[in-house]
């Protein structure tokens, strides 16, 4: 059974996370595009994507990138805390605050929504024997 080892990074790379959200963005325009219900599933994996348990968490544009995003303090994946990643999505979504995220990501480093939902996006490798954590004992 293949798990996940985070590295010692704390964050993801900024380059990583724009080619993720790229990636994501191209799938929710595609989702669009389906007759009468495609606007209703790109936004349902808008705001469900970093939780979805085959991925193990990840959206298709992460799992890509090999980044994750993460559940603060507990540093486990979001497919327990859907509720963390809607917060993050609903950022995005909403006109004002999405412009208040990008400035925060360009000016500290880390999104809005991350402070708001305590989430953080690591960069992780595949193992196959245990799950560390970048920072934890373990």
């Amino acid at each position: 059974m293949s798990t996940t080892r985070l590295t010692e990074a704390a964050t993801a790379p900024f380059t990583e996370r724009i080619i993720a959200a790229l990636i994501d963005i191209i799938i929710v325009i595609g989702l669009c595009f389906f007759p009468r219900v495609g606007w209703m599933i790109g936004i349902i994996y808008h705001l469900t994507r970093d939780s979805m348990p085959f991925l193990n968490g990840q959206s298709f544009g992460k799992h890509l990138m090999h980044i994750k995003v993460i559940a603060l303090p507990q540093k486990t994946s979001l497919t327990k805390y859907p509720e963390k990643s809607i917060i993050r999505g609903l950022v995005t979504i909403i006109p004002i605050l999405n412009i208040i995220d990008i400035w925060y990501f360009m000016t500290k480093g880390y999104r809005l929504a991350d402070k708001w939902a305590e989430t953080t996006v690591v960069h992780y490798v595949k193992d196959d024997d245990s799950e560390t954590t970048a920072g934890s004992s373990t």
